[in-house]
């Protein structure tokens, strides 16, 4: 079975419910300037979405969620959580917090 990029990093059974929570997050970011755009789960993937005041998070959310699922779903054949999620959002938050490197702001509490 030839699997596509959205049923690797939407619709896996495995990944589901962790997108959606993605992508609920990803949508909030995208709508600063206000209502959120109509962009399809494989626009988001492929980081193709309109310009934002928080582009630099929205990319960070949805790269950081590629590599998780090729590490853990792809890899390890397991199912993505979305307190995983969050766990290694956080966790990398804070990293990046520590370095000199572009500043990435969310909300309090957000992630």
């Amino acid at each position: 079975m030839v699997e596509s990029v959205e049923h690797i990093f939407c619709l896996c059974y495995r990944v589901r419910t962790a997108w959606l929570w993605l992508r609920a997050k990803v949508t909030e970011l995208l709508s600063d300037q206000g209502p959120a755009p109509a962009v399809s789960n494989t626009e988001l993937i492929m980081l193709m979405y309109p310009k934002c005041r928080r582009e630099a998070e929205a990319a960070f959310l949805l790269c950081t969620f590629m590599e998780l699922v090729d590490k853990e779903v792809t890899g390890k054949q397991k199912e993505l959580l979305v307190g995983t999620v969050r766990g290694v959002l956080r966790a990398k938050v804070e990293q990046i917090s520590s370095r000199a490197a572009p500043e990435i702001h969310f909300p309090l509490g957000w992630l």
